[in-house]
């Protein structure tokens, strides 16, 4: 009896690190050894060097993207690889308007961008691009057009439950 209860609570600290290894820790031992590191970004770590020397930084793409959210990208990446890392631009996404913020003011003081990416996609001009720092947020904004066609079908929608409320109050009526 002694043994079966030892090992059932054997099993039970086993699954309890299984499932606090797979839901609170969900990185991958190839995720540690890809990033160098044992957990995710931290507030304020600005670079990041792994085994081998190379040079990471941590930034969060936001908006009408395919994979938002935060990316470690090398050191010295330009913002249309930035953009293809976070999945590319989706459908209806408003490149003459991309915003980039910054954690700290840049080498010219500035900590707000907007740049014209429609520009580069005609010409192949990165003249406008700014450098890619640590800890920068860039948001991708969707056309306004783009989000009222999205939103179109709830409309319509909301219509046909109006027109059906009208005709019932109309059928009532006459009976």
């Amino acid at each position: 009896m002694m043994k079966v209860s030892i090992f059932r609570s054997g099993v039970a600290v086993l699954l309890s690190v299984v499932i606090l290894n797979t839901t609170v820790f969900p990185q991958t031992q190839l995720e540690r050894q890809r990033y160098g590191r044992q957990d995710f970004p931290r507030s304020g770590e600005k670079y990041i060097t792994d085994e081998f020397g190379v040079i990471r930084m941590w930034v969060n793409v936001w908006g009408h993207v395919n994979k938002p959210g935060s990316h470690m990208v090398y050191d010295g990446i330009d913002l249309v690889t930035l953009l293809s890392v976070a999945g590319g631009n989706k459908t209806g996404a408003n490149l003459k308007k991309v915003r980039i913020f910054r954690k700290e003011p840049d080498k010219n003081g500035k900590m707000m961008y907007v740049i014209n990416m429609e520009k580069f996609l005609k010409t192949g001009d990165r003249s406008d691009f700014v450098e890619v720092l640590p800890n920068d947020t860039y948001i991708i904004p969707q056309k306004v057009s783009s989000f009222v066609l999205s939103r179109a079908g709830l409309f319509n929608t909301f219509l046909s439950m109006v027109n059906i409320y009208l005709q019932i109050l109309i059928y009532s009526q006459r009976i």
